[in-house]
């Protein structure tokens, strides 16, 4: 069955998300890193609901040009935050791509763990390490600025048809040698809704969240 992001929750962590609100302290931003992150992301610190950002990217044909080993042609990503009381804050990550010599849209999600833990007490703050399920491949999310990320895929990662019923296959072969880091910009919210396959959750997007 398809998976309605970020309701499709994959069974393991795999991206990115926050709200302040009137948070109480249990729902607090997490580390230090943690909270860095989440304020260059979103603009501000974790709460009780979740909150997202939306980044992208067209490569013109003079882009592509001169990088002849490049595939993708587009690539839209959705981060989306959240904490639950007691517990350290997580982010989840959707991605779609489509490639150069094909109209067909791709997705993949992900998710990954709080930016800095007990675990990690050093963990940098401008950097998401995370996973597609599956042994799907690993996507690193890096801050460039407050307009800017950088995504880094340097061993592919596995993608599927966008709206397919089966998830299945693995189209990472798509994916070429120089598909390795990626500039993306923010962007509206609403230009994630294709992401997103819950009503409610769309609802947020639109409404700015």
């Amino acid at each position: 069955m398809r998976r309605h992001f970020p309701t499709r929750v994959l069974s393991a962590p795999v991206a990115l998300a926050l709200m302040a609100g009137m948070a109480s302290p249990a729902l607090a931003a997490g580390s230090a890193p943690d909270e860095a992150f989440q304020r260059q992301v979103f603009g501000r610190v974790i709460g009780k609901n979740r909150i997202h950002a939306c980044y992208r990217r067209t490569y013109d044909v003079a882009h592509l040009g001169s990088h002849p080993q490049q595939n993708v042609r587009t690539m839209t990503l959705l981060v989306t935050g959240s904490a639950e009381e007691g517990a350290d804050p997580g982010y989840t990550l959707g991605l779609g791509v489509t490639f150069r010599k094909a109209g067909t849209h791709f997705e993949t999600f992900g998710g990954c763990g709080a930016i800095g833990s007990a675990t990690s007490p050093a963990a940098k703050a401008n950097v998401a390490h995370c996973s597609v399920d599956c042994d799907g491949g690993a996507i690193d999310i890096r801050l460039k600025n407050d307009k800017s990320v950088l995504v880094a895929i340097p061993d592919g990662a596995r993608i599927w048809k966008a709206g397919s019923d089966s998830e299945d296959s693995d189209e990472r072969k798509r994916f070429g040698a120089d598909d390795k880091l990626f500039r993306l910009d923010r962007t509206a919210l609403t230009d994630c809704l294709s992401l997103v396959g819950d009503e409610d959750e769309k609802a947020m997007l639109r409404r700015g969240q």
